[in-house]
Parts: C-alpha cells; structure tokens; sequence
C-alpha cells in the first residue's frame, strides 16, 4: 500500500470510527463534481463569454441559470444523505467460502424522505433504496467470506445523485459488525465409530454378561469364570450356581480430533464441521471433542450451531502440529 492510501485510511479511520449506529452529518457527507456537471461548466463557460461578445441579456439569463441549477442541485444531492442514520441489527453465520449476510436499519432522524440512495462494499452490488418521509426500512447486505472465524466486512459506501445526477454524495459507515464463518464442511475419507460410555443409568439399555451391577444367581454354565461361582451356595445346597451381573450402556457418539488419524489442522476441522451437520441431520445425540475443549452430548439447532462455532473459533496451539 503506497504512503498515500496508507495516510487517507487512517484519516477514513479516525472520520468514521466503528460503532453501532452511525448519522451522516455535515462531517460526514462529501460532495464531487460528475463528468455530466463539469461538461456543463464548460457550456455555461461558453454561453457567458457568447453572452459578453454579443451583449445577450438571454444567453446571460441562461448562463447563471445554469450555473444557478448546478449551485441547486449540490444542496439538494447533499440533502439527500445528510440526516441518515444507519444501524447495525444483526449477522447470519455462514460457511467459508460463503456470503455472509447482515441486517441493517436505514432512517432519517428528521423524518424526511430519501430517494435513490445506494449502499453496499466497494466489490459488491449495492442496494439501492427510496425511503419515505418518517419510515425506516430493514436491508440486508452479503459480503465474501475466504476463512473461517470472526468476519468483519468493512467499511460501507453510501452514495446518492440524486436528483439531477449532476453532482455524488458520498460518505462511509464503519458499522460495529461481525459474523461467525464455519470451517468448510468436508469429508475426509476416514471411518469413525460411536464410542459407547458405560453407565449405571436406568436410561440405558441393559447389557447382559456384564461386570458392574448384581443381577441375581443363576445356574451354572459352561464357560462361566470361577470368580463368579456363589460358592457359599454351593457349600449350602451343593448345587452349582453363578452370579449374574449386568452393564447399562448409553450409545453416546463423540466427534474426537484425536480418532482423526488424517493431517491439517484444517481438514480436521471441515471433517468435525461435516459430522456435526450430518448427525444434525440424523437427529443423533453427539458430543464435541477438540484439545482443550469439549461439548457433552446433546441435539438440535443450538447444540449444532454451538459446535461449528467452536470449530470456527478454534485455535491451536503454536507447539501443536496435527
């Protein structure tokens, strides 16, 4: 970046800190000329000295006329965005490689009506939209994504020609606003397993030939351990008989960086990324497993949004390496 630009976006920094809600005043909205007003400063140009070389009083009418139309239309274009407040509502998350979306609220503080405003990034198409005098309207506004994390869009262009398009009003808005960018959701080509998690827990199914819970006596079978033979029964009746035992399982499905025998730090996470939306969608209860971090089972919108958003925000340690 060359000095100059360096310089004018730190000046754009300081005139347009970020925040919420933003009024373009008089410190705010600038003004230029377009090709079609500087032709016709050339015409006027012409006409005054038309005017002076034949002592025309109408060719002199006609010049500041003009001249007096172009004076009109700089306020009148200013008008147009002065008093317009802008207020960030809300983002959508997204995935990498995606558009993310953001919801605005555009007013004017005074109440007045506003025409053939345009608002929108640089690379972007711009939203144009006429606002009718004591309404607000809601836009929604989409920017590029390229990574995963915190995506901060920029700083918005606001601009107007209206009503002669003689002359632009521009200004910019730094709207205090950010969206969360999923990993990409991509397979790899790796075979996981749901973990199975023991408990006691009467919710779980029941296990037979366990180790954990007393379930009775039973006759003795073949192949059953010694350790297991009641013998104080046997002393008692002389028959032979074995105790029984019982394990509850929960089916609990974890999706685990360490199981991820694959490399990349990133491909590990648009695989989670993808199991996550794909036990989602199967309605599965699953948990969330990554270094430092960790989710106990659960299902539904919130759980999924929960786990992709820790994906997004995750970040490794610098003496990692997956």
């Amino acid at each position: 970046m060359t000095p100059w630009k360096t310089a004018r976006q730190q000046w754009l920094q300081r005139r347009f800190p970020p925040s919420r809600e933003i009024t373009l005043g008089l410190r705010q909205v600038f003004v230029i000329p377009t090709a079609t007003s500087a032709a016709l400063l050339v015409a006027v140009l012409i006409l005054f000295l038309m005017a002076v070389n034949f002592q025309s009083a109408l060719i002199y009418g006609l010049s500041f006329w003009l001249l007096a139309l172009l004076v009109v239309a700089i306020f009148f274009t200013y008008r147009n965005l002065s008093g317009l407040t802008l207020t960030a509502l809300r983002s959508s998350p997204c995935f990498a490689g995606e558009k993310a979306v953001f919801e605005l609220r555009v007013e004017d503080i005074a109440g007045r009506s506003k025409q053939a405003i345009f608002i929108g990034w640089s690379d972007e198409d711009l939203v144009e939209i006429d606002l009718p005098a004591d309404t607000s309207t809601l836009i929604k506004l989409s920017a590029p994504t390229r990574q995963r994390g915190y995506f901060h869009p920029g700083r918005l262009q606001i601009v107007s020609r209206y009503p002669l398009g003689l002359i632009v009003a521009f200004s910019y808005a730094q709207l205090d606003m950010k969206s969360i960018v999923y990993p990409v959701a991509r397979l790899q080509p790796v075979n996981e397993q749901a973990t199975l998690v023991h408990s006691s827990s009467e919710g779980g199914a029941e296990v037979p030939r366990g180790t954990t819970d007393f379930d009775g006596v039973r006759n003795y079978q073949a192949g059953d351990s010694p350790r297991h033979i009641h013998w104080k029964n046997y002393a008692r009746t002389g028959n032979i008989t074995t105790k029984s035992f019982v394990d509850f399982s929960v089916h609990e499905r974890w999706l685990d960086w360490d199981t991820l025998s694959f490399a990349g730090i990133e491909n590990k996470l648009s695989h989670l990324a993808a199991r996550v939306l794909q036990c989602h969608q199967e309605q599965q209860e699953y948990g969330l497993k990554l270094p430092g971090t960790t989710l106990q089972p659960d299902q539904g919108e919130a759980h999924m949004h929960r786990c992709l958003t820790t994906l997004a925000l995750y970040a490794p340690e610098t003496s990692e390496h997956a």
